[in-house]
């Protein structure tokens, strides 16, 4: 459905227990594009068994099965996620959006492979009839816009998933990973409202001890983690592009509409739109 005012549209699919991605978009995007949201459901909160239909936080699982376990990336449930994205973007469709964004990384980086990131891509086209981006997808298109080779991961996920799942999705795209750390108290964690909780000064702090020198890039993946705001400071202190994926996503989405005028305030890559 194309839009049919003189506004353009973006529109974005969020995981349920994420309330970050929102006001990210919110305070960065122009007055002159809305923006709308739908939620994808992940699970409802709680210790349900896992083959209950409601469930996707199980409380009771050990940090050794959560790593052997691609949608225990943080206690909620990825494929129950995933297979509402279709539902959500034919939703979105209904306001005639000009371009749609998957607002989650771990949804699609958790198979380890781009192919499964382009899948997610096509199925939010297939069911709305409008182009689509993933948060992966955008954080690659807008590394090699900035020219990034090398890359240090810093994030609020399991060093098992980033390490055995990222870092190689990573290096498909054809990045060198010098690393990928997770943050030491999400190595234990399952629950998946402790990534919003974290204050930026903390990410900052948490970043500058693991960037490697030999690095051009520091990528920091994890819609709901408050990195955007952490961004600016840390470019100025490494001296280095800081890749966050809200600042990443709402760069190509933009990027789609035609937008070319610099944003402030939120590291280099928003200052090249053109």
């Amino acid at each position: 459905m194309a839009n049919l005012t003189n506004t353009q549209r973006i529109g974005a699919l969020v995981p349920a227990t994420n309330p970050v991605v929102e006001p990210d978009f919110y305070r960065v995007v122009p007055p002159e594009i809305t923006v709308h949201f739908e939620r994808m459901w992940n699970g409802a909160w709680g210790s349900q068994p896992e083959s209950s239909a409601e469930s996707g936080h199980r409380l009771s699982m050990t940090s050794a099965e959560a790593n052997e376990i691609d949608w225990a990336l943080f206690g909620f449930d990825v494929g129950k996620m995933n297979d509402d994205v279709a539902r959500g973007a034919s939703a979105l469709s209904n306001i005639g959006p000009d371009v749609l964004v998957y607002a989650c990384t771990s949804g699609t980086w958790h198979k380890g492979y781009l192919e499964y990131d382009r899948m997610m891509a096509k199925i939010m086209e297939d069911a709305s009839g409008i182009q689509s981006v993933t948060a992966v997808g955008s954080c690659i298109a807008a590394m090699r816009h900035m020219g990034s080779r090398r890359l240090s991961i810093a994030g609020p996920y399991r060093n098992f998933h980033l390490r055995n799942r990222l870092k190689p999705l990573m290096e498909e795209a054809g990045f060198e990973v010098l690393s990928a750390d997770g943050e030491p108290w999400m190595q234990d964690s399952m629950n998946p409202r402790e990534i919003d909780m974290d204050p930026p000064q903390s990410i900052i702090d948490f970043v500058l001890e693991v960037a490697q020198d030999d690095a051009d890039t520091i990528f920091l993946p994890g819609t709901a983690w408050r990195a955007l705001d952490a961004a600016e400071e840390l470019e100025q202190r490494l001296g280095k592009t800081v890749i966050t994926v809200n600042q990443a996503s709402i760069w190509m989405a933009l990027r789609r509409l035609g937008w070319t005028k610099p944003i402030d305030g939120f590291g280099s890559l928003l200052r090249n739109l053109g």
